[in-house]
């Protein structure tokens, strides 16, 4: 007779008494030792993950059948929960995950194991996964100044950033006070991945002051590690060459300055970036990194001299761009902003690029990461500006085309700000909109009161 309790060994007794099949003859058709089989079944030995995955193979049932009941049998053993939690990641298992991860969570020994498994899972890409054991190393944790706690830290920030504004914010108040504890060379990297949030989210004052951060620690380590008389220190090997954290925090305080229209300032740390004759290495992967620099420093010096109002560079810049299609949409960000600015002609360039732009619009379902949410933050603000351009030219109906995009863009990923000034615009152009443009400016509108939006101005 069977047990009526449901564990894996009862549902693989009752598939055996079902087939009318023996032990032995179940192991030659699982490939398992038909030893370790019947210690199974009285409970005399545990199954390993990877016999678990033959018999449920043989039972003809989908992978990973049986692995919440795996986590109810499971002792506190890293030679099976280790393994365990690696194959919950690869079938998407979160819930097992999170269960095998509190079984042993208590017990400082398995700390940095589990760190340790998050760390693969976050270098595979499988951050959904790395992120449940990130939390809970970091819930753990009993020394708050410990390195591995900082570590959590970081990697919970840059694994839950996604396309909401407000929900990214929260995550970098909460890093913000983890920042200091990190070892130097990953703290290089948390600060560019900071700063580049604080950005996204128009926080520049923060901004600035870890970009400068950034710089400081940089030079420091940069001028340490090629000190010929400095005292024997194991070497910092963040993620990139030293002198690019350098030269990144000078382009980002350019990018800064420029953000706040002070164009003089911009082109200042523009020139600190483009002149590279400090730099000591000179190897193929240096000269790639600083050929890099010097392209973004030619774009740059077009961009901020179209800014001040030098039109005679425009031409040029768009035949900069236009062979750099990763850069076409950023560099019309602001082009467009000059062309309301000082009122230039920009109709030719907008039929142009009007492709890629539709393109971008249509994948506003699939943003997630906080490098697309940079992009699609000021993506919004740029339809607008598109918009504006049209309208002010008596253009209504396709201007009005463009803040209604701009409006269900900015709706999708959250940016209040923009909502505000796409529904001032509106109500000022109202009269003149058709019918189609008003019924859809109603729908919108509706999406936005059933969210809680703030849609006035």
């Amino acid at each position: 007779m069977v047990p009526t309790d449901r564990t894996i060994s009862t549902e693989l007794l009752r598939y055996l008494e079902k087939e009318k099949l023996s032990i032995s003859s179940f192991a030659i058709k699982s490939g398992i030792n038909s030893g370790t089989l019947s210690r199974f079944i009285n409970g005399n030995q545990p199954l390993s993950v990877s016999s678990l995955d033959l018999i449920t193979k043989a039972m003809n049932l989908e992978e990973g059948y049986f692995y919440s009941l795996y986590v109810n049998e499971s002792t506190l053993n890293w030679r099976r929960l280790g393994p365990f939690i690696m194959r919950c990641a690869e079938l998407g298992k979160l819930n097992c995950i999170d269960q095998a991860v509190d079984l042993i969570i208590d017990n400082p020994a398995y700390s940095s194991l589990l760190f340790d498994s998050a760390e693969a899972l976050f270098h595979k890409g499988n951050r959904e996964a790395a992120l449940i054991i990130y939390k809970k190393v970091a819930e753990s944790e009993k020394h708050q100044h410990a390195e591995r706690l900082g570590l959590c830290q970081y990697r919970i920030f840059t694994c839950s950033l996604n396309s909401d504004q407000e929900h990214n914010l929260n995550c970098t108040i909460q890093f913000e006070a983890y920042i200091k504890r990190l070892p130097e060379g990953v703290q290089l990297d948390a600060l560019k991945d900071l700063t580049n949030t604080l950005l996204s989210l128009n926080k520049r004052n923060k901004a600035k002051y870890y970009a400068q951060e950034m710089g400081r620690i940089s030079r420091m380590l940069y001028a340490h590690k090629h000190n010929k008389n400095r005292p024997h220190r194991k070497p910092i090997e963040p993620a990139k060459p030293l002198f690019g954290y350098i030269l990144y925090s000078d382009l980002l305080l350019g990018s800064i300055a420029a953000d706040n229209d002070d164009y003089d300032q911009a082109i200042c740390y523009l020139s600190y970036y483009e002149d590279q004759s400090w730099i000591i290495e000179s190897d193929e992967a240096a000269e790639r990194t600083k050929e890099q620099f010097r392209e973004w420093a030619r774009g740059n010096r077009y961009l901020y001299e179209l800014m001040k109002g030098n039109i005679d560079v425009l031409e040029p810049y768009i035949e900069y761009i236009s062979s750099r299609e990763n850069e076409i949409l950023r560099a019309l960000f602001k082009i467009i902003q000059a062309a309301n600015m000082y009122h230039f002609e920009f109709d030719e360039y907008l039929e142009r690029f009007e492709n890629l732009i539709k393109d971008h619009l249509k994948r506003r379902e699939s943003v997630g990461s906080y490098t697309e949410q940079i992009i699609d933050d000021r993506f919004s603000n740029f339809l607008t500006d598109v918009g504006m351009y049209y309208i002010r030219k008596d253009n209504i109906q396709k201007g009005s085309e463009y803040i209604l995009d701009s409006l269900e863009f900015s709706y999708t990923n959250n940016n209040a700000i923009n909502i505000v000034r796409c529904c001032t615009t509106i109500e000022h152009i109202q009269s003149k909109l058709n019918h189609g443009d008003l019924e859809r400016y109603a729908e919108i509108r509706d999406k936005l009161k059933v969210s809680g939006t703030l849609i006035h101005p």
